[in-house]
């Protein structure tokens, strides 16, 4: 279909979740509205890798910091960009869309709480959630930003299925959280606190640093050459 051959040609990563698979875990998050249409078309937009690499330097280096804090967010204005377009080419086509941007918002549709991506995308199957609880693929690890457009265009046999975590035994980013904010277990929704997470980085706000941290999104191997070769030789 012409729809998907162009939001790849858009995206690093894109896939398509069949939402009727997690109708009923998601209308329950969210809201019956998360369901109005039947497809989620899931899309990945890589940082700027020169950016990510200086995330260990961040913590002694302001200026490194903000450089990184100010990418996060103008990757989040890339990718909203990206999704507004795809929209637009299926609505061309004669079918609808809804965008949901970085912040799981739309006015179009009444949820009781922001849409995660991530939901989207691991539905898709273009990826995992990791132990830090960030969306994980294996080509670019959890170096992307996410969107989302719903639409009800016939996308069924380009839907994949959820894939299991990769992370096994790997615990880098448990080691790396300087806010001690990842444990080592399977689930993401017990190996990660936010709480920690948030506390960390008020932290370095009440010392005058950027808010800015990123360092699990930094080492893991899926994203990092550097960080595979280290686990590849202690295995």
């Amino acid at each position: 279909m012409r729809i998907m051959e162009y939001a790849k040609s858009l995206s690093d990563v894109c896939g398509v979740a069949n939402l009727a698979k997690d109708e009923k875990k998601l209308i329950e998050n969210y809201g019956e509205d998360i369901c109005k249409y039947p497809y989620a078309i899931v899309i990945g937009h890589k940082m700027i890798e020169e950016i990510i690499e200086k995330i260990p330097l961040t913590y002694n280096n302001d200026e490194y910091a903000q450089e990184y804090l100010d990418e996060y967010y103008n990757s989040h204005q890339r990718v909203s960009k990206i999704a507004s377009k795809i929209a637009l080419y299926i609505e061309d086509e004669g079918y609808h869309a809804i965008v949901l941007d970085v912040s799981g918002k739309s006015d179009e549709i009444d949820l009781k709480k922001p849409f995660s991506n991530k939901a989207s995308a691991h539905i898709a199957g273009v990826g995992w959630l990791g132990k830090n609880n960030l969306l994980t693929t294996e080509e670019f690890g959890p170096r992307l930003t996410w969107a989302t457009v719903l639409t009800d265009a016939p996308l069924e046999e380009y839907a994949g299925d959820e894939m299991e975590s990769l992370c096994g035994d790997c615990t880098m980013c448990v080691t790396a959280c300087p806010g001690k904010a990842i444990v080592d277990l399977p689930d993401p929704a017990e190996s990660y606190s936010p709480e920690k997470c948030g506390n960390y980085l008020m932290k370095r706000k009440e010392e005058n640093h950027p808010v800015a941290c990123g360092m699990c999104l930094y080492i893991c191997p899926y994203g990092n050459e550097k960080s595979r070769k280290l686990l590849n030789k202690n295995y």
